[in-house]
């Protein structure tokens, strides 16, 4: 049942909806850091060097706005926000204004920092990309599988009632090995395991160079021609396996969600449409970067920055006129999407 915060939250999602005005912003996602410690195939924030990452005085300063807006979670986002020498002075922050943290990382530094996370963080998702040491460096970049292991036991030891999720990328490099990666992150002690396709057309993750809406030919994460049917059949091997999990949704999305990453390959093959996408993020959320740039999501480019203009010139006015212009339904940089966010009344995400 929601409580009566989380309904007006939602009522005032709604209205944003409705009118395209910023009622309410519960839920931010904020980069301490643009740097990160893994090399991954599928993001090149790893090339980042962090130079222009907001300081913490004016980290302090967006933490103490937000509550203005209704803001009540937090996701400390990256890069790898751990790799800030002050991230839990950052943290402190938002929480000083009233927010709930939550952390999504690699896990590299997650054994290091295991007794500040379990005082700090309600809920923590570690990327997981490969269920063997060599398939992990093939795709992270870095031989790490071990030490995320350890993390992760340390973290449960400490905090045994925090939600603990993995997080798998499904590409060309690992689509053969859907129930290989549920059965090691329940090994390693994981709440949850979910899955996302690799996006390849935005300019997210730091693609900076990559044109928006255009896929690479030569893209070495799509699929080929001849990998997509194995690709379904790796899928409906494991929903027929994991039934159990599946149901108890340990592991996410359910049936309908892992057939979905089957039909966004092909789509890129153009062996059939996209997925619908059914999502309210830009209307519920913002992605701040750590130079302080403001985008309605991960994909579509910023509509401002928190050094030229003040957060609630961004929300009342740039985030409005952004949203005035935004077909969920029928935008190219939607059609692709390959995280969706849909608030409803009953949801209850805070």
């Amino acid at each position: 049942m929601l409580s009566p915060g989380q309904l007006r939250s939602n009522l005032l999602v709604k209205l944003g909806e409705l009118t395209d005005q910023t009622h309410a912003l519960p839920l931010v996602l904020f980069a301490p850091t643009a740097r990160c410690n893994s090399r991954c195939i599928s993001c090149d924030w790893w090339r980042a060097d962090g130079a222009g990452d907001l300081t913490l005085p004016e980290i302090r300063a967006l933490a103490a706005e937000l509550p203005r807006f209704g803001t009540k979670v937090v996701v400390l986002t990256g890069g790898e926000p751990l790799l800030r020498a002050d991230v839990m002075e950052v943290a402190d922050a938002f929480l000083k204004a009233g927010m709930t943290l939550h952390l999504l990382t690699s896990g590299l530094a997650l054994e290091r920092h295991a007794p500040a996370i379990a005082e700090r963080f309600v809920d923590v998702t570690v990327s997981l990309d490969g269920h063997t040491a060599e398939l992990y460096r093939a795709i992270r970049g870095v031989d790490a599988l071990e030490v995320v292991a350890a993390g992760v036991a340390k973290l449960r030891r400490l905090a045994p009632s925090i939600p603990l999720r993995a997080r798998s990328t499904i590409h060309r490099h690992n689509f053969r090995y859907l129930s290989e990666l549920c059965a090691k992150s329940f090994e390693m002690g994981f709440d949850q395991i979910s899955f996302l396709t690799a996006d390849v057309t935005s300019d997210a993750f730091n693609h900076r160079s990559l044109p928006r809406a255009e896929v690479p030919e030569s893209s070495d994460l799509l699929l080929r021609d001849e990998d997509l049917d194995e690709f379904e059949r790796v899928v409906e091997s494991t929903i027929r396996s994991r039934t159990a999990e599946l149901a108890a949704r340990r592991i996410v999305p359910g049936p309908a969600g892992l057939r979905r990453l089957v039909a966004y390959y092909r789509a890129h093959l153009g062996k059939g449409p996209f997925p619908s996408v059914d999502c309210n993020a830009p209307w519920t959320s913002v992605v701040i970067e750590a130079d302080g740039s403001v985008r309605p999501c991960f994909f579509h480019p910023s509509v401002g920055n928190l050094r030229q203009r003040p957060l609630a010139t961004l929300l009342t006015e740039a985030m409005p006129a952004f949203r005035r212009t935004l077909e969920v339904a029928t935008n190219p940089t939607c059609q692709r999407c390959v995280c969706t966010l849909r608030v409803g009344m009953r949801s209850k995400l805070w």
